[in-house]
């Protein structure tokens, strides 16, 4: 079969999917972003420990790629991590 070595998704990964889609054309795919996101076209509101956690598991299964970006000054100087979809993720 066609999708034999390819991962199974649930729903929520779909959903953070294409959450991240969405916002990294605006270069804005980061965690609370990608939240936000989600609740605003799904109506799920979703905690975000569940969604970095989901993240996480994508990224590990090969879909997405992350990385820090510089600190901003309206977070203190804190820095964000930024995602992308790898071509497997499309």
């Amino acid at each position: 079969m066609w999708f034999k070595n390819t991962p199974a998704l649930g729903d929520f990964e779909q959903l953070v999917l294409l959450g991240v889609a969405r916002l990294e054309l605006q270069k804005s795919a980061y965690g609370a972003a990608i939240r936000q996101e989600i609740h605003a076209r799904s109506g799920r509101d979703v905690s975000i420990n569940a969604v970095y956690t989901t993240l996480d598991r994508l990224e590990n299964k090969g879909f997405l790629k992350s990385w820090v970006g510089e600190p901003t000054p309206e977070r203190g100087g804190r820095r964000r991590k930024f995602y992308s979809l790898k071509p497997a993720g499309l």
